[in-house]
């Protein structure tokens, strides 16, 4: 009777971790909020052409900004934006006009944050610096949308993920 006993706290020890390894699993938080590779420290803002010379191809895709590094740029907050993830943050994101217009917009390449002309199309956002384009398409009715990145005629990539506005844009 004493062995079961002395089992006991030790089963109850494990039943008690299991638990919070568990608890842990199924959580709404993307992973670039877990490991931002921002960081918490402001991108330098630098022309189209500095942000891709002797680029890193791995860096090159577009990389998520923080409040503070959309507003260096833009002025003020983010009108839109498009996110990897549903919960991630953004890394392309414009500000509108008082006409609801696009105005301008940033995009964060290779550590560095490019300010980008922006304009409406009928079917996307258009944003341009240099050699630098993006376009963001949304898709049907929701937040969902695609965004195609390019570099000259050399690089061109596509991306799905999400379009949010806080007003139209």
């Amino acid at each position: 009777m004493m062995e079961n006993s002395t089992n006991l706290p030790i089963a109850l020890a494990a039943l008690v971790a299991a638990a919070t390894l568990l608890s842990a699993c199924g959580d709404d938080v993307a992973d670039d909020v877990l490991d931002p590779r921002s960081g918490h420290q402001v991108a330098t803002v630098v022309p189209a052409s500095a942000a891709i010379a002797n680029a890193v191809i791995g860096a090159l895709d577009p990389a998520t900004m923080v409040d503070a590094e959309m507003q260096k740029v833009l002025g003020g907050p983010a009108t839109c934006s498009f996110h990897y993830t549903s919960f991630g943050q953004p890394v392309a994101a414009l500000r509108a006009d008082s006409n609801d217009e696009p105005a301008s917009g940033v995009v964060k390449l290779n550590g560095h944050l490019i300010e980008m002309q922006t304009t409406r199309a009928e079917d996307s956002i258009n944003m341009t610096a240099g050699d630098i384009r993006l376009a963001i398409a949304p898709q049907g009715d929701g937040e969902e949308a695609k965004m195609v990145f390019e570099i000259g005629q050399d690089m061109k990539v596509g991306y799905r993920g999400y379009y949010r506005c806080a007003r139209p844009a």
